[in-house]
């Protein structure tokens, strides 16, 4: 008999403890049932590793694994780990300081179910240290169109799960950003794997989700969900923190301008080093000819 597929949430902790035991709640009140939840904390120096072990004591029910490092090893290297023992056919990498909606895994699992991309990422709630949500219409997430109607106060973050909309990114170039933040995607595991071969992931210790996202838009196209389905969390000691949001306008701090122009520079060479010097593995997955296309948009 079928059955619907299972969702990896792999959850990357590093001295966040005063948010993780929020973000794992909010795996736990997902409205969609088979899932499992992998936590990766690069060895904290606060009591995020008491907090999540004490979770897991309280939630026998759940399926959780913890991965502890010895030696903080970067952010794309704890999604890698747990990437490598993930069981679902989806995985969802979420940062220890956000929180997602009950309908996260649902909404996501349903435009999958209704594609074929390589991963989906949704709109984001804008929310502060103290929960309180400043906006369910961020710049920071790709927006269909200004919303026709204003919702009741009480129905802001209810999501038409039925009536969701959504699109195919198309006709973007590689080492762009069209996306919301990390934590608001799912990917199809198989798309992802390959990047196991990646040995570099110390080049991406800060905001890894550029190098992934593009990766996998770049092998398998992606889709933007128009529902709000994460509270990402502003606050000083995120990657974000150098955005000044303003209005409608989103201003970078030098600090913030250096960590773009970095990402920028490093995204095309990086991924092309990556599939040469793993070119019988991408010759086996895609064949020579998906490999010298890969090469090609990665160049143009």
């Amino acid at each position: 008999m079928l059955k619907l597929p299972l969702v990896s949430f792999v959850v990357t902790s590093y001295n966040y403890a005063r948010y993780i035991e929020q973000t794992l709640e909010s795996i736990k009140s997902q409205t969609y049932d088979n899932y499992e939840i992998i936590v990766v904390d690069d060895c904290s120096s606060d009591n995020s590793v008491e907090i999540i072990e004490r979770f897991i004591e309280y939630n026998q029910d759940l399926k959780i694994t913890l991965i502890k490092h010895e030696t903080n090893a970067g952010q794309l290297a704890s999604m890698f780990d747990g990437l490598r023992i993930a069981n679902g056919v989806f995985v969802s990498f979420v940062d220890s300081d956000d929180v997602l909606l009950p309908d996260f895994a649902k909404t996501h699992v349903k435009v999958h179910m209704a594609s074929s991309v390589a991963f989906t990422s949704s709109q984001i709630v804008e929310i502060d240290e103290n929960n309180a949500v400043h906006t369910t219409y961020s710049i920071a997430s790709p927006q269909s169109k200004l919303p026709e109607n204003v919702k009741n106060l009480d129905d802001i973050l209810k999501i038409d799960i039925d009536n969701v909309e959504f699109e195919q990114v198309t006709k973007r170039r590689f080492g762009g950003w069209y996306w919301s933040p990390n934590s608001s995607a799912m990917f199809r595991k198989s798309a992802i794997e390959i990047l196991l071969n990646y040995k570099n992931t110390n080049k991406w210790v800060v905001s890894p989700d550029k190098f992934l996202f593009n990766f996998a838009h770049l092998v398998g196209g992606s889709i933007n969900i128009f529902a709000p389905l994460i509270g990402y969390r502003r606050h000083s000691d995120n990657a974000g923190a150098g955005d000044y949001v303003v209005g409608d306008t989103r201003y970078h701090n030098d600090q913030a301008t250096k960590l773009h122009i970095d990402k920028n520079i490093k995204i095309r060479p990086e991924t092309f080093n990556f599939i040469i010097s793993n070119r019988k593995q991408f010759n086996e997955k895609f064949g020579l000819r998906g490999y010298l296309k890969l090469l090609l948009k990665v160049l143009f």
